[in-house]
């Protein structure tokens, strides 16, 4: 399933909102600038985009890039919207943001030195001031809790295929997700098939690997001229532990000389 065409359903297989609240008490109400990277469908940014003085959404995929502006348009914040599609390893803008936003394992799509890259040029983009956050996957489960991500479970046995959710299409057709995970040295990887039930049949496969990272990799990958601020194990605030389920660090960017 090519990512262009995984675009037109991605709002509606990612509909986590768990982070949302926690973003949105980064966002404040000051009204910052901002930079998501990478924004797929849009789903963080229609929800932080009321908040924003301007907002930039980047991500590797035209098409995604495209249907997030679209949306943002819709809503009525076109005006303070700008859309790029970039690679997040080689970011190169020419602006500067006072919040720098990295979602939910996004940054796992790659192997933790291409991940070090990557911050490291968000990074370069974060005004004098400002902060950068990333949000990571522990894959260490919750008792009693939610599947964090919801997609992955750390009780189901490794080629074992399961159906995640059958969800309506705007059609009126549904669309079912089945997956089998693996567990390997340094990442899981999933394997994901499609298939849209009535209306125009189709069955589409994918794959993802997410790769793990650890507590010391947010110190060791601190981009120049950046402190670590704070390492949250969830949404809710809790410093990390080696038992949360989130890794999420903010840093930030020493003053301008001479403030």
């Amino acid at each position: 399933m090519p990512y262009s065409r995984r675009a037109a359903v991605y709002d509606l297989e990612y509909a986590e909102e768990r982070d949302v609240g926690f973003i949105l008490g980064l966002v404040g109400e000051a009204a910052p600038s901002m930079l998501e990277v990478p924004c797929g469908a849009g789903r963080l940014s229609l929800r932080i985009a009321p908040r924003a003085g301007r907002l930039t959404v980047v991500d590797l995929e035209p098409e995604m890039v495209a249907r997030t502006v679209a949306a943002l348009e819709r809503e009525g914040h076109g005006h303070r919207v700008r859309g790029r599609v970039a690679d997040m390893r080689e970011l190169r803008l020419e602006e500067r943001f006072d919040l720098a936003l990295i979602p939910r394992e996004a940054l796992q799509l790659l192997p933790p030195e291409e991940g070090r890259q990557a911050l490291a040029a968000v990074a370069a983009h974060v005004a004098p001031g400002g902060r950068l956050a990333v949000d990571l996957a522990t894959f260490r489960p919750v008792p009693g809790g939610p599947l964090d991500p919801d997609y992955y479970d750390p009780a189901r046995t490794d080629g074992v295929w399961a159906t995640d959710w059958i969800r309506p299409l705007p059609d009126g057709s549904q669309l079912v997700r089945q997956s089998a995970q693996h567990h390997e040295a340094a990442s899981i990887r999933f394997e994901l098939r499609y298939r849209v039930l009535g209306g125009a049949a189709e069955n589409w496969t994918s794959g993802m690997r997410l790769h793990r990272y650890g507590r010391g990799w947010i110190d060791d990958a601190r981009p120049d001229g950046m402190s670590v601020e704070a390492v949250h194990g969830d949404y809710d605030g809790s410093d990390f532990t080696g038992d949360s389920p989130r890794l999420i660090a903010l840093y930030r960017r020493g003053p301008a000389a001479g403030r």
